[in-house]
């Protein structure tokens, strides 16, 4: 999850689409600051300031070495703690608050879930990519496994890849 919102970030970023990047986090960030601060106008002001300094970062050229969901996480925790730097008290979000925005990458992991880009494939090649990269076992090790010879393991890896290649390009 983290590596696919990292990329679109990435993306984001070098495209300078700054206010978008920053909606992204939206929900998660007011959810944060409602955590830490237990009450919601408070939560929006401090959100509120958390957005304004990013953006004003973002404008002025920034460049961070940790990707961006670390800076968020990090300014919001700072921007939080600045507001009312009282202890943080351990509690849940109450039953009327709104809940958390879509995932944005959910599609995308549905339509790379591995068991779902294996199907279809003969039961030969569906077993040997999942022992290879289902449980990262060399050539031998899932020819020892299955009792079947390393060629057919090869050509099992080198069949089902290309099906695979074939399918996610179509």
């Amino acid at each position: 999850m983290h590596n696919a919102r990292d990329a679109e970030d990435s993306r984001l970023l070098a495209a300078g689409e700054h206010k978008l990047l920053v909606a992204n986090y939206f929900h998660p960030v007011l959810e944060r600051c409602y955590l830490w601060l237990r009450n919601e106008e408070a939560a929006n002001e401090v959100a509120q300031d958390v957005f304004a300094r990013l953006l004003r970062e973002l404008r002025a050229g920034k460049q961070y070495k940790v990707p961006f969901r670390v800076v968020v996480w990090k300014v919001t925790e700072w921007t939080a703690r600045g507001h009312y730097p009282a202890a943080k008290i351990e509690a849940t979000l109450p039953e009327d608050w709104e809940p958390e925005a879509p995932d944005a990458y959910a599609d995308w992991e549905d339509e790379h879930d591995f068991d779902l880009i294996l199907d279809g494939l003969p039961p030969r090649q569906r077993e040997v990519l999942k022992l290879a990269h289902g449980e990262g076992l060399g050539p031998e090790q899932i020819a020892e496994r299955l009792g079947i010879k390393r060629n057919a393991v090869d050509q099992a890896l080198h069949n089902g890849h290309r099906r695979i290649a074939e399918k996610l390009s179509a």
